[in-house]
C-alpha cells in the first residue's frame, strides 16, 4: 500500500486508505473523515470517506479535479479498536505521467490478466518507475510542483534546490510565489506580481532578481513555490520506462535469485547479469535510454552525480565583482 497517489491536473482522482490493526485491516466504528490541505496548509477539501466493503478497513473519496499543480497532505480520522486514530497519506497533482495505465497494461499480453495484475498493482509499479527514473536522470519529464525553504543570501541571487537531496533543479517552468521574511520566525511577505515578473531562473537553477533588489540574508527566511519539468517524455524513454514497469511487476516471478550475479540456463549456457546501482536499474536497455537523458555528470551508474551549479567568475573591478566580495552584494 503506497502512501502517495499522483493525479493528473484537471482530472478527478480517487484516494484510498486502509486502517490496520497490526497486520489486520480493520473497519472504523465511527464515520471516517478526511481533510486535504496543500503544501502551504491551505484547505483543499474535507468530508466523510466511504467504506469500500465491510471488513476491508479501506476507505475512499473522490478528489475533485485540481486546476493547478500542487502537493497535498490527506489526513484520515477514524476510531480503530476503540481509539481515535489519525493517519496521513499524500497526493500530488502532476502535469502528466510517463505512460498511461492502458499503455502499461497493453505493453505485454500477460498483463491483460486483471486478476494477476490488478489496477492497484499497475498504479504502484508506475509510481515506482517514475520516481526511480526521475532520480536516476535528475529531472522530471512531465510538469511537477515543488516548494522549498531557502537561506537568504543578501544578494540578488539565490540557488534553488529540490526537496530530494539527491536531485538538483532543472527546467524550471515558472516561479509561482516567493515569500520573504527578515528571519525564519518573522512575518513572511509575498512578492508582488511585479516582483515575480522581475525574476529569472538561470540554467543552473539560480533565481535572480533582475530589479537589483536583494534576498534578505538569514536562515530559512525564503519560501519559493515553483513548477519544473519537461512538457512530455521522449518515445525511447517511454519504451524504456515500460520495460522497467514490466520488470517491477514481475520481480517476484523471476527464476533468478535476488543475489545472483550470473545464472546457468538449462542448456548449459552461463549468463552474467548486469547489476543495479544507486543511479542504475541493472536492465541494460533501460539504463541506456535513461543515460541519454540523465543530467548527472557521469550519467547512470553507481557514481552518478548531479551536475554542479557553477559559472564563470567575474573579474571586472566593479562593485559587483569577486574583488568586492561577490556579485550583487552592496556594502
Amino acid at each position: 500500500m503506497t502512501t502517495l497517489t499522483r493525479i493528473q491536473k484537471n482530472t478527478a482522482g480517487t484516494l484510498r486508505h486502509t486502517f490496520l490493526l497490526d497486520e489486520t485491516p480493520t473497519d472504523s466504528s465511527t464515520t471516517v473523515t478526511y481533510t486535504v490541505v496543500d503544501a502551504v496548509g491551505a484547505a483543499v477539501t474535507n468530508g466523510n470517506a466511504t467504506l469500500v466493503s465491510a471488513g476491508t478497513g479501506t476507505y475512499t473519496f473522490t478528489l475533485a479535479a485540481q486546476a493547478a499543480l500542487k502537493a497535498c497532505t490527506v489526513t484520515w480520522t477514524g476510531t480503530i479498536s476503540g481509539a481515535t486514530t489519525t493517519q496521513t497519506t499524500y497526493a500530488e497533482i502532476v502535469g502528466g505521467f510517463l505512460f498511461s495505465l492502458a499503455e502499461g497494461r497493453g505493453s505485454d499480453a500477460t498483463l491483460a490478466d486483471t486478476s494477476k495484475y490488478p489496477a492497484a498493482d499497475l498504479v504502484a509499479a508506475r509510481l515506482e518507475v517514475e520516481a526511480e527514473c526521475e532520480t536516476i536522470c535528475d529531472r522530471a519529464f512531465v510538469p511537477r510542483y515543488e516548494r522549498v525553504v531557502l537561506d537568504g543570501t543578501g544578494t540578488d541571487e539565490i540557488l534553488l534546490r529540490h526537496s530530494d537531496p539527491t536531485r538538483s533543479v532543472a527546467e524550471v517552468r515558472t516561479v509561482r510565489s516567493v515569500k520573504m521574511a527578515a528571519r525564519a520566525d518573522g512575518t513572511f511577505v509575498s512578492f508582488t506580481a511585479a516582483e515575480l515578473a522581475a525574476l529569472i531562473v538561470t540554467g543552473d537553477g539560480t533565481l535572480v532578481r533582475t530589479s537589483g533588489d536583494r534576498f534578505l540574508e538569514n536562515r530559512a527566511n525564503i519560501i519559493v513555490e515553483y513548477e519544473y519539468g519537461l512538457d512530455r517524455p521522449q518515445p525511447d524513454l517511454v519504451r524504456a520506462a515500460l520495460t522497467r514497469f514490466r520488470t517491477q511487476l514481475n520481480v517476484n516471478k523471476s527464476g533468478v535469485p535476488d543475489r545472483a550475479s550470473s545464472f546457468t540456463a538449462a542448456d548449459g549456457g552461463t549468463f552474467r547479469l548486469d547489476m543495479p546501482g544507486p543511479f542504475k536499474t541493472g536492465v541494460p536497455t533501460v539504463d541506456a535510454a535513461y543515460g541519454r537523458y540523465s543530467r548527472r555528470s557521469t550519467g547512470t551508474g553507481a557514481t552518478g552525480r548531479a551536475v554542479p551549479a557553477s559559472r564563470t567568475l567575474t573579474y571586472s573591478p566593479q562593485i559587483t565583482s569577486m574583488f568586492h566580495r561577490g556579485r550583487g552584494r552592496s556594502w
